[in-house]
């Protein structure tokens, strides 16, 4: 359904002439605010596979350097 902006504001001149009233709606959850997040430096480097098992040769060599 499409509707002009003048035939909008017609509409909300009627249904306000007639008693009608508009309220704010309450601000909705600020998804930017993350107090409890944690936040790495871009300088740390962070190994996501840490547990899990080397695949390629160069991981397995790695892990035996490693492992002693």
């Amino acid at each position: 359904m499409k509707i002009s902006r003048e035939d909008l504001n017609e509409s909300i001149d009627k249904y306000l002439k007639n008693g009608g009233s508009i309220t704010k709606l309450p601000d909705g959850p600020n998804f930017r605010f993350q107090t409890y997040s944690v936040r790495v430096p871009s300088s740390m480097s962070v190994d996501t596979t840490a547990s899990e098992k080397p695949f390629t040769k160069k991981q397995i060599t790695h892990f035996k350097k490693s492992e002693v």
